[in-house]
């Protein structure tokens, strides 16, 4: 790894590897930054233009590439006991891309009951017996064809998603929604969580690139 230093201007700067010329990181921290919310923007920041472009041409098509593999249902957040999503922890590397799905989160499991807007874009999955807003119990059954009505059960002021049976009744539903996006995508599910993953870890290098400037071998590298 090449070494910052700091030029005679005070700026950082760190020896390219290609030529040998200096690369102005200016701010390291805030191309870092940059980087992280949206791939190859921090390079693009340091004029280290095409770089940048191929960290952008690369990585937001991977992501993007395998949120439409797993129908757009791979990208969420979840941190209940037993349900922890622990993709989400590499997926979150994309940056700008998975801000949402916190925010989604958030609502859903918050005093709302209800995504923003009510929408299932990066939403959770419902869990068996976890409560909505009716508005958002209306939303799905309105637009996902393996949900109805019956799937909510009134619990005022509330809708209760697939209450847990009784005693001795039986329930051969899915017990809960990603159960559902499972049986409907099949392997394509895990396929599109592993694009999201992948994009996310290498994105964390990339912003680990505008933090240190380009790679350079060591001198007993050189050497050898």
């Amino acid at each position: 790894m090449g070494r910052p230093s700091s030029s005679p201007s005070g700026r950082i700067v760190a020896v390219s590897p290609d030529d040998g010329a200096l690369v102005d990181l200016r701010s390291p921290a805030v191309a870092a930054a940059l980087s992280w919310l949206v791939p190859g923007l921090g390079q693009l920041y340091q004029g280290r233009r095409l770089k940048g472009a191929l960290f952008m041409a690369a990585l937001v098509p991977t992501f993007l590439a395998g949120m439409w593999i797993g129908g757009g249902r791979v990208v969420y957040a979840s941190w209940k006991p037993g349900e922890k999503r622990w993709p989400f922890v590499c997926q979150a590397g994309i940056g700008a891309a998975a801000i949402p799905a916190l925010v989604q989160a958030w609502r859903l499991n918050g005093p709302a009951k209800e995504p923003l807007l009510k929408s299932q874009f990066l939403a959770p999955p419902l869990a068996r017996g976890q409560v909505v807003s009716p508005g958002y119990a209306a939303r799905l059954v309105e637009v996902d064809p393996d949900l109805d009505q019956e799937d909510f059960r009134p619990l005022p002021p509330w809708r209760q998603f697939r209450p847990y049976p009784g005693p001795g009744a039986l329930d051969r539903r899915p017990a809960d929604q990603v159960s559902i996006w499972q049986t409907r995508l099949g392997r394509f599910f895990e396929i599109g969580t592993l694009y999201t993953m992948i994009a996310g870890m290498l994105n964390l290098l990339v912003a680990y690139d505008a933090w240190s400037g380009p790679m350079r071998a060591s001198a007993d590298e050189d050497k050898a």
